[in-house]
């Protein structure tokens, strides 16, 4: 930092000579003139370096020790300005190019999310375009406080939220509380009396039951919206008379042998893309809207696919400029019609068939029976059947509240 204020101001080179030159460096500091890079010469002479305003004060310490100060170089910005007076265009550009670099530091060029795991990055950027936040904005436009809050409003999930500006960068560091769901849903539990009814036709292989009454038992038939746990609970007097009834939050793990149908086909006769060996990149420069691919004219009715390796151009760390570089590959290629074979139809059906299978157990239901077959025909292959599965298929149904009968509560008063 020192040498570039040194060279915004301007030093020079000395080369001391003279009958008492300790004295005059003795007179320098208690005068508090600054020099540094002091070397003692071979000629009984010293070089050493100080500014131009120093300079200036030191003829009358010359004169009182006899010594000769000669200059041998002159550094800084003085003396560019003083050499180059007559290059008037250049000094031109150099101020248009300082105005330019100022207008671009009051928009916002760069706009990064941190700290986002459930949320991604492109659902947050897609938010604040809607908000009117998107890059090239300008920054009196850009109230952070207001940024946070709508973020906060609009992801219940997001539990604190930080915006600030840097350079031309939106800095939005957010933390998310991915349990927050499961804490309301248990809180929600205890609230709502409900039965478990079935989602789904099938036979009852497990149930565990925590809280409510099980009306039906393993090896049950049930079909779909029948209660399996009721959240009525009746409670009974000695006379064996109900004088009222009690409402919970049925609570149980109720697992059902159900089935899926399964159906998928697939056209035997596909388009094939033969890619060529030749790969061809050539580079781009993007400012703004504006953008320059320096490549040969594109061969017409010639497909093909391409990738951008693309970057943005920072003046510093926290200071984007709307400038992108960087290089575009494509490759060409043709494209034939071919059909599958037998082999290559039972490979692709039962890959079809193992991912959706994967995605089932993905959701916690586990493949007990898989009766699905393959059919190969001229055009298409056709995979079919059932799979017999064991899952939780039961849902939460509000209870009838049902009212108590004044006399059976006025004979329970009596006892």
């Amino acid at each position: 930092m020192n040498q570039l204020i040194r060279y915004c101001k301007g030093y020079l080179k000395l080369r001391l000579t003279g009958r008492m030159p300790e004295r005059f460096l003795n007179l320098c500091a208690a005068n508090q003139i600054i020099i540094w890079n002091l070397l003692y010469d071979d000629k009984n002479s010293y070089l050493l370096t100080m500014s131009i305003q120093d300079f200036r004060k030191i003829q009358p310490l010359c004169r009182k020790t006899g010594c000769t100060l000669h200059i041998v170089e002159k550094h800084g910005l003085p003396f560019f300005f003083y050499n180059n007076r007559k290059r008037k265009g250049f000094f031109i550009g150099f101020l248009l190019f300082v105005g330019l670099l100022y207008l671009l530091s009051c928009f916002i060029w760069n706009i990064h999310i941190d700290g986002n795991h459930a949320n991604s990055t492109f659902t947050i950027l897609t938010f604040l375009e809607q908000k009117g936040i998107h890059h090239g904005i300008w920054k009196n436009d850009v109230v952070c406080q207001d940024i946070s809050a709508e973020v906060r409003q609009a992801f219940p999930n997001i539990t604190w939220v930080s915006t600030k500006i840097e350079g031309t960068r939106l800095l939005v560091e957010i933390k998310e509380n991915v349990d927050g769901y499961k804490v309301k849903e248990s809180e929600q539990k205890g609230a709502n009396p409900c039965n478990l009814t079935a989602a789904k036709a099938g036979e009852v292989v497990k149930i565990i039951t925590r809280s409510g009454i099980p009306k039906v038992t393993e090896g049950t038939v049930c079909e779909k919206g029948e209660i399996l746990v009721s959240g009525e609970i009746p409670i009974i007097n000695d006379a064996g008379e109900t004088i009222r009834y009690d409402y919970v939050h049925a609570d149980s793990d109720i697992f059902l042998k159900t089935q899926y149908y399964y159906y998928k086909e697939f056209k035997r006769k596909y388009t094939h893309r033969e890619y060529a060996e030749e790969v061809k990149t050539y580079p781009f420069l993007e400012v703004g809207d504006y953008r320059l691919d320096l490549k040969l004219p594109k061969k017409r009715n010639v497909p093909a696919v391409s990738y951008e390796n693309r970057h943005q151009l920072f003046l510093t760390e926290s200071f984007a400029l709307p400038i992108y570089y960087g290089t575009t590959t494509s490759r060409t290629y043709r494209e034939q019609e071919q059909i599958y074979t037998e082999e290559e139809c039972r490979d692709i059906s039962g890959k079809q068939l193992r991912q959706y299978q994967d995605e089932l157990e993905k959701m916690g239901v586990q493949i007990s029976e898989n009766n699905v077959k393959i059919k190969i025909t001229d055009t298409k292959c056709i995979a079919k059947g059932e799979l017999i599965v064991i899952e939780q298929a039961a849902e939460e149904t509000p209870c009838e509240i049902q009212e108590v009968s004044p006399g059976k509560e006025h004979s329970l008063d009596e006892q």
